[in-house]
């Protein structure tokens, strides 16, 4: 779906205002996860960049990162998808209102689509944005009903 048949204005404005975004990224916002690849490198600097994200958490951690109080964005690494379940509860603890959990590799294998699948109708993700190479889960409550998008990008 691209931006025209989108119902959401969150949505919507995600799309014009990350996604269709090709000004510079300020430094402090500049993400690295090589195993996303540079395109989708890019989307999470301009989401971090867009929200002013400050404080990122890798799952599995990487040794330089300090457990968080709260986390901003949760990059998880989409290779066993079996763990995807058990980690999103864990970090629900440290997610706020406008966190993005974001999940690699959720269309690499059939086992990858169906975990995916529920983590989209996990009671408390609200919103959930799939790019192919990655997804987004939102946790905002002012999303009243789950909602699930697919975003041609």
């Amino acid at each position: 779906m691209g931006r025209h048949g989108t119902h959401s204005p969150f949505v919507y404005a995600f799309i014009e205002q990350i996604l269709h975004d090709y000004d510079m990224i300020p430094k402090s916002y500049l993400i690295s996860c090589p195993s996303l690849g540079l395109r989708f490198e890019n989307i999470l600097s301009r989401i971090a960049a867009h929200y002013q994200f400050k404080n990122m958490l890798f799952l599995p951690a990487r040794a330089a990162d300090q457990p968080a109080t709260n986390a901003d964005m949760v990059i998880m690494d989409g290779k066993d998808a079996s763990i995807w379940k058990t980690q999103l509860d864990a970090i629900l603890p440290l997610l706020k209102n406008e966190s993005v959990v974001v999940i690699q590799d959720i269309h690499s294998s059939k086992t990858h689509d169906q975990a995916w699948t529920g983590l989209c109708h996990h009671p408390d993700v609200r919103m959930s944005i799939d790019l192919y190479g990655m997804g987004l889960l939102l946790f905002r409550e002012e999303f009243k009903v789950q909602q699930h998008f697919v975003l041609q990008y």
